[in-house]
């Protein structure tokens, strides 16, 4: 795989929200809504509460879909739905489609991945010996044009096949184990959480049956035990959770090991350990990492600029924040407010304590 490394996004800054406690009363002809005692009164059958659409006739209409004694079922094509799909009027009464209730007859290699709220056609659902197949043309395709939207659609209909028809085992996990990969190289951390967290329930019904679905469950495991680390709050009561779940086997497992010996730095606030292990992370563990690289830098700085005094050199504080470049190690030093010599070549510790801020 080629790696390719991003910085994820920032979170944007959270807004103040009133705290005064007001009744009101919803009126559709008056122009805003005016504070008022009393009891929350809708006297409109066309207002709509919080975006959800609250007429006579919707409430009507959902009062059919979720009804039990609606029959009616609809059997629509995933061929011709194209990008946008809007769901049918006449809906499951059962909720939609199960999962093992269809059996798959289509042979085609590709097909949109949909909200299923109705049944689909067994004819556009493909069998597994064609999920395989599909799967090796993603692949493919992903390594001549590094396409991450379109791999991911396909990547998520490949995993919607599996469930519509109750298929477990190594296919559903080489489509995770590959999203996962491809997240990774992205840097999608929204897409590696929400597979890594269906590939964690595989292979526990994998450890259920007595069965190895995947070759690289180690490898994976690791990943699961580093992203729990990503939040420093809940640092220990991961780790613990993690160590309890696999065998004293897997302990000694290399990536396995050194998933625990980035928890044991980490805990012990060994930053040198630490990014000495990032440094030399095997396979994809690096990537993982790289989700909560900063906040170790934050804290490490931190540390460091308090321990050295009156100034530290900027090229060793770029080898003990592991930078590749020297621009990277400035940059991430002035936004977070360090001061730093006349010819920038030095960080003046003191004077940052009193600028240094936390992103």
């Amino acid at each position: 795989w080629n790696m390719a490394t991003a910085i994820p996004a920032k979170r944007s800054p959270s807004t103040e929200l009133s705290v005064d406690r007001k009744i009101l009363k919803l009126n559709s002809t008056a122009a805003a809504v005016q504070p008022r005692s009393g009891v929350v009164k809708l006297t409109s059958s066309t207002i709509s509460t919080g975006g959800v659409d609250v007429s006579a006739e919707a409430l009507d209409d959902r009062d059919q879909r979720f009804s039990s004694d609606n029959g009616g079922k609809r059997l629509v094509s995933l061929k011709s739905a194209g990008g946008s799909y809007n769901a049918p009027k006449l809906q499951l009464g059962t909720g939609g489609a199960k999962a093992g209730s269809i059996k798959g007859t289509s042979t085609e290699l590709e097909r949109p991945y949909l909200r299923l709220h109705f049944v689909p056609d067994s004819n556009t659902i493909r069998p597994p010996h064609i999920l395989v197949e599909a799967l090796k043309l993603v692949k493919k395709k992903w390594i001549e044009k590094q396409d991450f939207p379109h791999a991911t659609e396909q990547l998520m209909a490949i995993q919607q096949d599996c469930k519509l028809q109750g298929i477990e085992g190594t296919i559903p996990c080489d489509a995770y184990e590959t999203h996962i990969r491809i997240a990774l190289e992205r840097a999608d951390l929204a897409e590696f959480t929400r597979c890594l967290s269906s590939l964690s329930s595989l292979y526990h019904s994998a450890v259920l049956n007595g069965e190895t679905w995947s070759p690289s469950t180690n490898e994976f495991i690791a990943y699961r035990m580093l992203h729990g680390m990503r939040l420093e709050k809940d640092l220990l009561e991961n780790i613990s959770c993690e160590l309890c779940r696999i065998s004293a086997e897997q302990r000694s497992d290399p990536d396995i090991y050194f998933a625990i010996s980035v928890g044991k730095s980490l805990m012990a606030r060994d930053f040198s350990s630490f990014f000495r292990l990032y440094a030399n992370a095997p396979k994809m563990a690096g990537h993982v990492i790289d989700f909560f690289v900063d906040r170790v830098r934050e804290t490490a700085l931190q540390t460091y600029i308090k321990a050295f005094q009156p100034d530290i050199h900027l090229d060793d504080l770029k080898h003990m924040l592991c930078f590749e470049k020297r621009k990277q190690c400035f940059r991430f030093l002035r936004e977070r407010g360090i001061v730093m010599s006349d010819d920038k070549r030095l960080v003046l510790t003191k004077e940052s304590l009193k600028s240094f801020k936390v992103l």
